[in-house]
């Protein structure tokens, strides 16, 4: 920038475009800030004032462009990071989606394995009902053969022996609980379908606990306590040719004539006879329910392994 200032005259100012493009900083200061008022010029303001005047247009220009630029900047890394946010978030919840999914199969796996064991744990133990309810009829028919045949005061017939070994026994259910009972330690939850799962708690922890407590232990306290120590002074156990293992046993009654005068011995028959009705009837209540639970299982089963 030169200034030709002579005397009388105003000052001229001339800007050498040349400096504003090759020297870009001293350009931006000329612009965006005009001369200072030079001490001691009582005509610098006036110069200033042209000078400021002149600038105007490229200092708006230069400013403008520099907000544009600043704006345009600004925006692309608002952008830029937005989309960052984006994606992380959108990994995030693919991620916990996905674990999810994992989290869902895997406890649908762990349902699936308790029921089939559960399952098979009921199954075992309908079968063992059905043997007892065999067992309970077939002892409760010895029991009243013997009955009728004392009652009617009839001579003894060998044909007896054979009840007379085996009347008081009982049979015993053998419950398969430990399917059961390595659920309760995973959580019951694992069950999904809660009206099953209420029906398989009912079935063990009520339905068995009868058998268990009523049937079965008051049968060997009346056995252990009164019909045992009698049976032994009553009968002498034998075992014929061809006998085998878990067979039923035979006995022959040491005197059948005062067999046949022994209220208390019928009276403990007629015990017996009501323990085995009591049972029958328990056995077959308990074989309905399992059949009905079996069958909500494999239901269960077949909608968890198709769905």
């Amino acid at each position: 920038m030169t200034m030709n200032m002579h005397k009388g005259e105003p000052a001229a100012v001339r800007i050498d475009s040349g400096v504003l493009l090759a020297d870009f900083k001293v350009a931006a200061n000329l612009i965006i800030f005009p001369l200072n008022t030079c001490p001691g010029n009582p005509k610098s303001g006036y110069i200033n004032r042209e000078m400021a005047k002149f600038l105007r247009p490229y200092r708006l220009k230069l400013i403008t462009q520099i907000r544009s630029y600043i704006s345009r900047r600004w925006y692309s890394y608002l952008f830029y990071a937005l989309g960052e946010i984006v994606l992380v978030v959108i990994g995030i919840l693919i991620a916990v989606q996905i674990n999810g999914m994992n989290e869902a199969r895997k406890q649908k796996e762990d349902e699936i394995e308790s029921l089939s064991e559960i399952l098979t744990g009921l199954q075992n133990t309908w079968e063992e009902v059905i043997l007892a309810l065999e067992q309970e009829k077939r002892w409760r028919a010895c029991n009243y053969a013997i009955l009728e045949h004392l009652d009617n005061q009839r001579p003894y017939d060998p044909e007896l022996d054979q009840c007379f070994g085996c009347y008081y026994w009982s049979p015993t259910v053998q419950l398969s609980t430990s399917a059961y009972d390595q659920l309760k330690i995973r959580g019951l939850e694992l069950i999904s379908n809660t009206e099953l799962r209420n029906a398989i708690t009912h079935m063990f922890d009520s339905q068995f606990d009868v058998l268990k407590s009523e049937i079965e232990t008051w049968d060997s306290q009346l056995l252990s306590s009164t019909i045992y120590p009698m049976h032994t002074r009553l009968f002498r156990k034998y075992y014929p040719e061809g006998w085998q293992v878990f067979e039923d046993e035979f006995a022959k009654p040491v005197d059948y004539e005062e067999l046949l005068q022994n209220d208390t011995y019928k009276n403990i028959l007629s015990e017996i006879i009501s323990l085995r009705n009591y049972g029958i009837t328990t056995n077959t209540a308990l074989k309905a329910d399992l059949e009905v639970l079996i069958a909500a299982i494999e239901e269960e089963l077949e909608t968890l392994r198709t769905g």
